[in-house]
């Protein structure tokens, strides 16, 4: 199988356009249905969110996105470039950063929309894996129905206050 690997880097929120077009792009591509392609799109954009969120107070921080093509899959890699020494950061930043910016909803979804996820200790690099070898109907209906399921609950929740 011949890999495909492609970058890009974006700077800020207001760039998250560039991504949806890289997204696209990778998933024209591959002949990505419509149901799958919102499934990839709306986990990678939550993705860079949250790396965002995690990196507000840096002016000159930077998300840099790659995207392997490899035998499990599509793989997308989002990582938060800015300079600091990754060895120096606490391990559980990201367990204090999900309670101060309130990401479990983001985590969660980006959880049900794929189909592995690896979050780094230190909340410097996120990995999105997309099974496409064996991809069926079936499994992106189930995604839909448990992101269905999962804002019905809120709603619930909600309207009962």
């Amino acid at each position: 199988m011949k890999r495909d690997f492609r970058e890009l880097v974006i700077v800020g929120k207001k760039e998250i356009a560039k991504l949806e077009r890289f997204v696209e792009e990778i998933c024209d591509y591959y002949n990505i249905n419509n149901e799958y392609f919102g499934n990839v799109l709306l986990a990678t954009t939550e993705a860079a969110n949250i790396m965002f969120a995690l990196n507000e107070s840096s002016e000159k921080g930077c998300i840099v996105i790659s995207f392997d093509r490899n035998p499990k899959g599509l793989v997308f890699r989002i990582k938060l470039k800015n300079g600091v020494d990754e060895t120096t950061v606490n391990e559980d930043i990201l367990d204090r950063e999900i309670r101060k910016h309130k990401l479990a909803r983001d985590i969660f979804i980006i959880k049900a929309l794929t189909d592995e996820i690896e979050i780094s200790v230190n909340a410097r690099s996120i990995i999105l894996v997309f099974y496409v070898s064996s991809m069926n109907y079936e499994k992106s209906l189930q995604r839909i129905n448990e992101l269905k399921e999962y804002w019905s609950k809120k709603d619930i929740v909600i309207h009962k206050k």
